[in-house]
């Protein structure tokens, strides 16, 4: 028997052998050369993010200095790579994110400049230096090649590659009008892993206070410690961010970064702030040195007060102050780091903090004299109905007039600073931001005096000083809708317009417009009738005052029945979008009030969302 020699199956086994193969060699290819590109862009995205995200942690440093407020960054440590069905991935890449410490940071040939209180510079004469820390970022990549490390410290990012050095972000060590801003960073992070981790950047002490510095011994010089490894590639980076003049330098011995400040500038120019952030809960303020607030010498009755700062010249709130005089008392400073005593009795009184018997700049004296206080150049007083009385849960700026003792003339560009003191037990501290400096007729107001979580039944002495005297006023938090609001029942066109009046009589946002018409300027009134008797104040909800050019203002006046003038104010742009309180005083008897608002110009316009008489109690 013979059997046939059939081929007709061989080419489709070999084709299949040969296609298998190919496909064999397509996967091999794509696994070396297409997988680890794939994964190399990821490692690159996620590097991106990682400076990003340093970027938002030096952003949220940089606010807590400033402000004293504390905000959470995530970093994302590592990443993983995609899924891949037929493909080999090496394991997701891992990151570490620590802190490290690198020494202190110094300011040489520096002295306090004139102005402060001598204590400010006793204590500066103690020679104090600040510790901090920089934050390094690492990661184990597995494609990306020359990855760059990355660190953060006194304000800027640095990127440091093998080959070069970068600067991620701008610095803010030193401005163009010589502000200096120097912040130790503290506290421990330590870091590895894949997933995303929060890192808190938290105030342990504000920059709330700058002192000037002068040159002393040569031109001042800012010592900055530094994680970089390369601080002469560092230093060369710097130099191109800082100011005209100012120049930087490594000091490879130490591993820091020193910027010198130009030289022959005006000695009075620049101004030194300090703080401290930290990275975990750890860290607080101690009491370093105290100064007076207001002038030194006071009569019988008159307050003193005093402020507490750290090493950094700042406030410390919660603070003990011993009050020696002929008698020991001891007080306790508020979120501002002040604290306040009356003597009633002529004589040396002493504040002092730590105890006494301490250094000098822990100090501070006062002289109690009958004849004090007669010889101002300064009369400062709040013009507000005595005391305030604002609701629990709301808030209300408030006006402070300084003017020339011996005329009367208010005083333009004088800076008032404001503060309180709790009288008694309280449920919390409120907010009372400094005012800005007078205008020409020496009034300023305060932005909004906020009780915060006061309490009904809570109280506070509050402080305007300017110069050489101050002025104390009580604020009471009362419950809320304790206060009679009286709004507007009509209103008259003597010229101009006023649509939509209603609006005028609530506080529900939206607004009544008052307008001029053809070539006149508006003239309204509105009448709130049967006022009760009682002290009050006009409250005014400002939405927009839109001015023509060259125009006086928008005059507002507020008239008893019988053409009394109680009180005035002119709106200008700047009070819009603004709460305006004046204080009418006393009104007696019952009685019709007007408030008229006149316009200056024919294209004046006003938006007011209220306008309301609130009785004081």
């Amino acid at each position: 028997m013979r059997f046939s020699r059939d081929r007709r199956g061989q080419s489709v086994v070999v084709g299949t052998v040969i296609l298998f193969g190919f496909l064999i060699l397509a996967l091999g290819i794509y696994q070396v050369q297409v997988v680890p590109t794939e994964n190399a862009d990821v490692e690159y995205e996620h590097s991106q993010q990682v400076e990003d995200g340093l970027g938002d942690l030096r952003n949220a440093v940089l606010d807590a200095a400033a402000t004293g407020s504390t905000r959470s960054t995530q970093i994302p440590l590592g990443t993983r790579y995609p899924s891949r069905t037929f493909f080999v991935n090496p394991p997701p890449v891992s990151g570490s994110l620590t802190t490290q410490e690198t020494g202190e940071i110094r300011v040489r040939n520096a002295t306090i400049g004139g102005g402060p209180h001598e204590n400010v510079g006793l204590y500066w004469g103690t020679n104090p230096a600040y510790e901090t820390r920089s934050l390094r970022y690492d990661a184990r990549y597995n494609e990306f090649r020359n990855a760059p490390r990355l660190t953060y410290e006194h304000s800027v990012v640095a990127a440091e590659f093998d080959d070069a050095l970068l600067l991620r972000s701008g610095q803010t060590v030193l401005s163009e009008d010589g502000e200096i801003s120097l912040t130790a960073l503290t506290g421990t992070v330590s870091e590895n892993g894949i997933t995303r981790r929060s890192v808190d950047a938290r105030a342990v002490s504000a920059s709330d206070t700058t002192v000037p510095i002068v040159p002393d011994n040569g031109p001042i010089t800012l010592e900055l410690p530094t994680a970089v490894a390369d601080p002469a590639a560092l230093a060369t980076r710097w130099e191109e961010r800082l100011p005209a003049g100012a120049t930087a330098a490594a000091a490879e011995a130490n591993g820091t970064v020193r910027i010198t400040l130009a030289n022959g500038s005006d000695p009075l120019r620049y101004r030194l702030g300090l703080s401290e952030v930290s990275l975990d809960t750890s860290g607080t303020t101690e009491p370093a040195y105290v100064v007076p607030v207001g002038d030194g010498n006071v009569a019988p009755g008159e307050q003193v007060r005093v402020e507490v700062r750290d090493r950094y010249n700042n406030p410390v709130p919660d603070a003990t102050v011993l009050f020696d005089g002929t008698t020991r008392t001891n007080r306790t400073t508020g979120d501002d780091g002040r604290a306040a005593f009356t003597p009633n009795e002529t004589g040396s009184l002493l504040a002092a903090i730590n105890g006494t018997g301490g250094p000098d700049y822990e100090s501070v004296s006062f002289e109690i004299d009958d004849g004090a206080g007669t010889n101002r150049a300064f009369d400062v007083e709040w013009d507000e109905a005595d005391p305030i009385v604002i609701e629990e849960g709301s808030s209300r700026p408030l006006d402070v007039r300084v003017s020339d003792a011996a005329s009367g003339t208010g005083i333009d560009g004088a800076a008032v600073d404001a503060s309180f003191a709790p009288r008694g037990s309280v449920s919390d501290l409120p907010s009372v931001p400094d005012p800005p400096e007078t205008g020409p007729d020496g009034m300023t107001t305060v932005d909004t005096f906020d009780p915060n979580g006061a309490a009904a039944g809570d109280s506070f002495d509050l402080y305007a000083t300017a110069g050489d005297d101050v002025d104390r006023i009580v604020v009471n938090i009362v419950e809320p809708g304790t206060l009679t609001r009286l709004y507007p029942d009509t209103a008259a066109q003597n010229a101009g317009t006023i649509s939509d009046f209603p609006n005028m009589q609530n506080e529900d946002g939206t607004v009544a417009v008052l307008d001029g018409s053809g070539p006149n300027a508006f003239d309204v009134e509105t009448t709130t009738q049967s006022v009760p008797s009682g002290d009050y104040t006009l409250e005014l909800g400002i939405e927009t005052v839109s001015l023509q050019g060259g125009s006086a203002g928008i005059d507002v006046t507020v008239e008893g029945e019988d053409g009394t003038a109680l009180g005035s104010t002119t709106l200008t742009n700047a009070d819009s979008n603004s709460d305006v309180t004046l204080d009418l005083g006393t009104i007696d008897p019952e009685q019709d009030i007007t408030v008229r608002y006149e316009g200056n110009r024919q294209n004046d316009d006003l938006d007011i969302d209220y306008q309301r008489l609130v009785q004081q109690r």
